[in-house]
């Protein structure tokens, strides 16, 4: 029974540790009705829409914002950031550096 012991408490953590686990299709792209947003910073326009589309995203609100270190045209920020989880279908919103 001593032996029984760290196995049996080595099989507990681990399944406590399953049980605690975010759930995912193990595919890195969510559960199906979420997904990861992409990063779309330092894309043009077109590419970002692109990449959003791929995605299961849709372009939301774009706004331009002057920018002295990223070349006009391209994405400066989104929202929702990059690398969260997000539902399918949903809208990111960019800003677009401007001149």
């Amino acid at each position: 029974m001593k032996r029984l012991a760290p196995i049996l408490l080595l099989v507990v953590l681990a399944l406590s540790m399953a049980a605690c686990a975010p759930q995912s299709s193990g595919s890195g792209e969510g559960d199906g009705l979420h997904s990861i947003v992409p990063d779309v910073v330092g894309l043009d326009e077109t590419e970002a829409a692109a990449v959003l589309d791929e995605a299961g995203y849709v372009v939301g609100d774009v706004t331009t914002e002057a920018s002295d270190s990223s070349e006009p045209g391209t994405v400066v920020s989104q929202e929702p950031i990059a690398s969260t989880s997000a539902p399918r279908d949903s809208e990111v919103d960019l800003v677009i550096a401007g001149p």
